[in-house]
């Protein structure tokens, strides 16, 4: 859907600098979108037991491997720019960006590897479990430092993304937080 989506708009709108740009940043706000559903899937869940959240708890797998498809076309159109138009791009990428970037690409080339019954069992639930654990928080980071740096740029636009991000988190850890014992109950 997301290639389908960028093939019209590449062909509406031409093949340029700009253009690219633009699908770059179609591709992260689809990623963020889809990185969100799966990274607080089991939270939501205990929060609001209805169809939906049972339905996206279930699918998570395939949610989360969609998110690494979207960031992977995301990454393509980032080489792409790089290659086809290098000025300005590349001179506005600082190189702490290609790295925490680049190593938020090998956990969600890592994640989708792993993202099989045969790969847990393969790795043992706890590996499995501290690989996911550290690359999605990882990757959370990520989003959220990119939104922090476009909101510099446009705040009026970026800063529902950056506030949605930041919720993200606290979302996700509602679920590990201990609920409290009633009054007078035997703990």
């Amino acid at each position: 859907m997301i290639l389908l989506m960028l093939a019209i708009f590449f062909v509406l709108s031409g093949w340029s600098a700009e253009t690219i740009k633009a699908g770059i940043d179609y591709t992260g706000r689809s990623s963020l979108f889809l990185f969100s559903i799966a990274f607080t899937a089991s939270s939501v869940y205990s929060l609001w037991k209805t169809p939906f959240t049972t339905w996206t708890l279930r699918n998570r797998r395939y949610i989360g491997l969609s998110f690494a498809a979207s960031h992977f076309i995301h990454l393509s159109l980032i080489i792409l720019i790089s290659l086809l138009f290098p000025e300005p791009f590349l001179e506005d990428q600082s190189m702490g960006q290609w790295i925490f970037g680049g190593l938020g690409y090998v956990f969600v080339f890592l994640m989708a590897l792993t993202s099989t019954d045969r790969a847990q069992q393969w790795m043992g639930m706890k590996n499995w479990k501290r690989l996911h654990l550290i690359g999605s928080h990882w990757l959370w980071t990520v989003f959220l430092l990119t939104y922090v740096e476009h909101t510099r740029e446009d705040p009026k636009f970026y800063i529902p993304f950056l506030v949605y991000t930041l919720a993200l988190l606290p979302l996700r850890l509602v679920k590990h937080t201990p609920t409290k014992a009633p009054h007078g109950a035997a703990l």
